[in-house]
This record gives C-alpha cells, structure tokens and sequence, in this order.
C-alpha cells in the first residue's frame, strides 16, 4: 500500500512524499472492505429456504458510509487546526527513555498529514495533534488549550 505524505510549512511550500508500507490487520476499525467481505460470507452460507431482509445490509451501509464521512469530516477539522498552529509555540505530552511523560515546547514549522493522521513538526519532531497540551502565539503570553484531543 502506498501513502502519500504532504507537509506544509511555514512559508506556505507544500512538499510530498510517497512511501510505500504493508496494511496492518491489528486495526480496531472496519472499513468498507471488511464490511464487503463479511456481507458475502453471510450471502454464502445463508439458508436459502429463509434469506435475510436485504434492507438490514442496506441500513448497516448507510450507517457505514455515514461513520466514513464523519471521521473524513473530523480529519479535516484536525488538519485546519494544525495549519492555524503553524508559526506559533506548542507544549506538547511525550514519553521519554523511562516511560515517564514529559512536555516539550517549540515553535511549529510545519504540518504533517500521513495515512489519515495529523502531525506537527516542532522544531523537527513530527508530534501528534493530540499530544499538544497549549498553543501560544509567539509575540504574546496568552495561550489557548488544544481542543483536538
């Protein structure tokens, strides 16, 4: 499977990347595909004498399709975040060598979309949106709390 990853940084330059990497089946959530596979292992070994109401699966899809949009829709929402932190100073939560969490602090040079996820870069470690605790403009004090998680 190849991933496309766009950056963004401070001056506005887009930069892109494409790696190629192997789907994990460890994933918790289900996507069109799983939802494809099980619908046709239910119409293989269905009773053909007592068929299932057909508007059961058009109902799970509808669902589906709708779950699909939101998390597109949260995705978007994530990344328009992420842009308006560029150029401004982040404290963000991470885990050191001891397993013991710490926050860091740095200016956002550039924002990071890989596989689905938002990332900064902050002063060059690529951080997840959700691991940010404050955002800071860097020519005032007043800080506002990351509502992203």
């Amino acid at each position: 499977m190849s991933t496309l990853t766009t950056a963004i940084n401070s001056s506005g330059t887009t930069t892109s990347s494409t790696a190629t990497t192997t789907a994990s089946s460890s994933s918790d959530t289900l996507g069109y595909s799983d939802f494809i596979t099980l619908l046709t292992t239910e119409l293989k070994y269905q009773d053909p004498t007592e068929s299932q109401d057909s508007s059961q699966y058009i109902s799970q899809l509808a669902q589906l399709s709708t779950l699909s949009q939101l998390n597109t829709i949260s995705n978007s929402i994530s990344n328009v975040q992420a842009l308006n932190m560029i150029g401004k100073t982040a404290t963000y939560e991470y885990t050191d060598s001891s397993g013991n969490t710490s926050t860091a602090s740095g200016t956002v040079d550039s924002v990071i979309s890989s596989s689905g996820s938002t990332y900064l870069s902050i002063d060059g470690n690529a951080v997840a949106i959700d691991k940010v605790v404050t955002v800071q403009d860097s020519s005032s004090s007043s800080s506002t709390s990351n509502s992203a998680s």
